[in-house]
């Protein structure tokens, strides 16, 4: 079969635990690439993959399932681009100043407004955030 833009797919394997009774099942899943075998290897195109799944995890995943997007009810002209620039520029303050439990500042500064105004101005004051 020929498919116009897909020079090769790559396949991967992993074990995948089931989180309940921890049966472990090895799954096959497959990437079509537009790269050719010579650009890419079958190590390089694993890695693109675990890239692609990092962004997805840091980004994607915090917007969707912590800070409600997929729920969002703003549909409307460019506010839903709008508000994903905000959400994201949520997540980068709170990662550059350094918080790790993302989950835990979220839930903290929810209810207090003024706070998290604060919490910028002293990112700013300190270099955190401009560098």
């Amino acid at each position: 079969m020929d498919w116009p833009g897909i020079a090769q797919v790559i396949q991967y394997r992993y074990i995948h635990k089931n989180p309940n009774t921890g049966e472990e099942k090895t799954k096959v899943n497959y990437g079509p690439t537009s790269l050719t075998s010579e650009e890419a290897s079958a190590e390089y195109g694993l890695e693109l993959r675990r890239g692609h799944w990092s962004i997805e995890n840091k980004s994607h995943w915090m917007r969707d399932t912590q800070l409600g997007e997929d729920a969002s009810s703003v549909r409307c002209g460019a506010s839903p681009q709008v508000m994903a620039a905000l959400r994201n520029a949520a997540l980068t303050v709170l990662r550059f100043a350094g918080v790790t439990s993302i989950v835990d500042m979220i839930k903290y500064y929810a209810s207090k407004h003024l706070l998290v105004v604060n919490f910028i101005t002293e990112c700013f004051k300190t270099n955190t955030i401009s560098k």
